[in-house]
């Protein structure tokens, strides 16, 4: 069934979606990538949009769409020109499968999630969407889990699938913020929802754990999509990684070498 994003506005409390073009959609699936542990998501979901180059079809704003630090403001562009936080909408129809993108630079306060949510998966179901996934980060300490994907899935046979795509099974714990909501949400309305999450240390951003979610999520759904440049991205930034530990550890020993005998004896370890 084919449906068509219209050009509109809607509104539901304190959050309203601002529709600027007119694409017809066929069963799109909605992939949600927003700021989080390591930028995971918000650095897949804008990789996908940078290589597909999807047309931005709306605008959500809403009084519950926060800066990192809780405080409501402007965004200030390099230019000098500024914009409320917002979420981004971008529908991709070039081949199959159809897709809606959303990104944005904020994340709602927890009082708004369920308005922002719900909001959100109005308008996409309105154009069919029966699927919906949120990329996000997976905290962990262990360097062996680099490239790892966890999944969260409403269903067993999302998750089957999932799992011969070499994806682990999330035990426990929780998934918060809007990449949690939606799902919730979406679940209960009977739509096949899923959180990727890759593993990350939450560094800043974590290209490598981005690489893993958008590999998995490609496989899952078929979405024609190159990879090679992020690699390049990924090596270049491990190998920034790998220098800057390097030069941490001759710092360190410097200093150590530094140290006479009786400055040593002073510290207590």
């Amino acid at each position: 069934m084919e449906l068509s994003l219209s050009m509109a506005s809607s509104t539901l409390g304190d959050t309203k979606i601002n529709e600027l073009s007119k694409i017809s959609l066929k069963e799109p699936v909605l992939i949600q990538g927003l700021p989080g542990l390591g930028y995971v998501g918000k650095v897949a979901v804008d990789f996908f949009i940078e290589k597909l180059k999807p047309r931005k079809v709306a605008e959500l704003y809403s009084s519950y769409l926060l800066f990192p630090d809780g405080n409501l403001g402007i965004n200030i562009s390099e230019d000098g020109t500024y914009s409320l936080p917002r979420y981004e909408f971008y529908a991709y129809n070039e081949k199959d499968p159809n897709a809606i993108f959303l990104t944005g630079d904020a994340q709602p306060s927890v009082t708004g999630q369920y308005e922002v949510a719900s909001m959100v998966l109005d308008y996409v179901q309105q154009a069919g969407t029966r699927m919906v996934f949120t990329m996000g980060g997976y905290g962990t300490r262990s360097s062996g889990e680099v490239g790892s994907v966890y999944a969260v899935v409403g269903e067993p046979v999302l998750g089957d699938r999932l799992k011969k795509l070499g994806a682990k099974m999330a035990k426990g714990g929780a998934v918060t913020g809007a990449a949690g909501v939606i799902l919730g949400i979406g679940r209960q309305r009977g739509l096949q929802c899923a959180g990727l999450l890759g593993a990350t240390a939450g560094v800043y951003p974590d290209l490598e754990a981005a690489r893993a979610v958008i590999q998995m999520l490609t496989g899952l759904v078929g979405i024609p999509l190159e990879l090679k440049d992020l690699d390049r991205e990924v090596e270049d930034m491990r190998k920034k990684m790998e220098k800057f530990r390097r030069s941490e550890v001759e710092e360190s020993k410097e200093g150590e070498e530094k140290l006479s005998d009786e400055d040593k004896g002073r510290y207590i370890t």
